[in-house]
């Protein structure tokens, strides 16, 4: 297409675009342009000069996106408008941030409101393991944000062992946007009822009651069904013996490759460890066949597998940019004081992930 399809396009179209854009329209906007070597300032501003607004140079940048000169820092600033980009960015939700960008989320957008503030839940995803999900928080003057908040929930009425990690209440820098946090809800391999192993089912109806500081007697109540994305998931186990060092005894549990994160569970025996004194714990990285690597970014948790001393310990990650061929689960410990890794070599497993 060349500059007069384009400019004959552009004035077509210029009378459904309203004159006016939000500001960060405008700052997404100066960003594509800086990244558009072959237009020169002077091409730039003729172009601002002949449509007249705002509104004719987002116009342009769409009219651009479906062509073959657009730069890839050029789409990533057109496309990163919204700001659950920005959340996940800086919430270090690399897996969400591609899950979304792929289009695998869930957006079933429910939101209730109590007294003038409301919670909404425009994005979620479910792994298998994991469910994920944004939590918004606004008001009709935006006054209420950065509240303490907590979430409890069930599995199709039912109460089951939940792990909930809640992010923190923010406006992540937006002026006049909703607080948003990214909340997580896993549960371990085992069902603390009865030690069976227990599992979120494929599909089910997710009950969430979520309770604001301050407002202890308004409870905000949702129901959303949710659905396993099935997209590109594995699951990699061994039968490999334990591996053992010092008063340690390490076996893979499973690990789980999705887009969305990988879930690593590594059972660890604790039959020679005095449970009564702290000591140094185990942290992991995967590594593929190429020497990339993926490391647990969100802490850990665990419950004893019945009727052994063992532990199974679940760890989230970040995702595989590719399915590995092989895996390495190499363990090590973390010194806070030096900021310092070590690695113990004699527990290392090497697990190949079946194709």
């Amino acid at each position: 297409m060349n500059l007069n399809d384009i400019e004959m396009k552009l004035l077509d179209r210029r009378a459904s675009v309203p004159d006016e854009l939000p500001e960060i329209v405008n700052e997404r906007m100066a960003e594509a342009f800086r990244e558009l070597p072959s237009l020169t300032v002077k091409r730039k501003s003729k172009w601002m000069y002949i449509y007249g607004s705002a509104a004719a140079v987002l116009v342009l940048c769409l009219a651009l996106l479906g062509s073959a000169f657009v730069s890839p820092a050029m789409a990533k600033s057109l496309k990163g408008i919204p700001f659950f980009q920005d959340l996940f960015e800086l919430t270090h939700y690399i897996g969400l941030q591609t899950a979304d960008e792929k289009g695998m989320m869930d957006e079933p957008n429910v939101s209730v409101t109590h007294h003038g503030v409301t919670l909404r839940i425009p994005k979620l995803v479910y792994s298998g393991s994991n469910i994920y999900f944004v939590l918004e928080q606004d008001t009709i003057d935006h006054q209420f944000n950065n509240r303490n908040y907590s979430v409890g929930g069930k599995v199709n009425g039912e109460s089951v062992d939940m792990t909930i990690s809640q992010g923190t209440m923010k406006n992540w820098g937006r002026t006049g946007t909703p607080a948003a946090a990214v909340v997580t809800i896993s549960h371990s391999d085992y069902s603390s009822k009865d030690g069976t192993p227990y599992r979120f089912p494929n599909e089910f109806m997710l009950n969430l009651k979520i309770t604001l500081v301050g407002m202890e007697k308004d409870t905000f109540v949702f129901d959303i069904p949710v659905k396993k994305n099935e997209t590109a998931t594995k699951v990699v186990t061994s039968d490999d013996p334990p591996k053992e060092w010092k008063d340690f005894k390490i076996s893979l549990g499973r690990i789980e490759i999705t887009p969305v994160m990988t879930r690593l569970t590594m059972n660890e025996d604790y039959s020679k460890r005095d449970i009564t004194k702290q000591r140094d714990r185990l942290w992991y990285i995967l590594e593929d066949q190429d020497g990339n690597q993926v490391d647990s970014t969100r802490g850990a948790f665990g419950r004893g597998i019945p009727g052994t001393t063992m532990v199974a310990m679940n760890m989230d990650m970040d995702p595989f940019e590719r399915m590995p061929k092989k895996i390495k689960i190499i363990p090590y410990f973390y010194s806070s004081e030096t900021d310092k890794i070590t690695i113990i070599p004699e527990l290392i497993f090497t697990v190949p992930v079946n194709q």
